[in-house]
């Protein structure tokens, strides 16, 4: 008879050892305690290779950008805009005082289309 928390096997006798069963080799995924079996993990390992060559195939071709350097661009690009926009009333102020307020949104609207158009020229 086998021990408690043992399986039986073909062959055991009830004086002799008890085999017991190999249970299924298993794999545990950390911190889930889900369990796949080793095809799976293959077959999954197999999946994540094939997407990582694709993205590899679509950066070299152009149609990836690296999200840091686009971060950085915008940054730089924004803070340009910024300090245009900022320096204007230190540019403008002798310049528009005394003038009439036509005149003012006049040289304004210019300025700042100025700013803008320079900071997406820059980009």
């Amino acid at each position: 008879m086998p021990k408690t928390g043992q399986k039986a096997t073909k062959g055991a006798s009830r004086h002799g050892p008890a085999q017991v069963a190999a249970p299924r080799k298993r794999i545990g995924r950390p911190n889930t305690g889900a369990r796949i079996t080793e095809r799976e993990a293959r077959r999954r390992k197999e999946v994540a290779l094939a997407e990582l060559r694709e993205l590899e195939v679509r950066q070299k071709r152009g149609e990836l950008l690296d999200a840091a350097a686009v971060e950085r661009r915008w940054s730089e690009a924004l803070a340009g805009i910024r300090d245009r926009i900022l320096a204007l009333p230190d540019r403008l102020g002798a310049v528009l005082a005394g003038r009439p307020e036509g005149d003012v949104r006049v040289i304004l609207r210019q300025e700042l289309e100025e700013a803008l158009r320079s900071a997406s020229a820059a980009a």
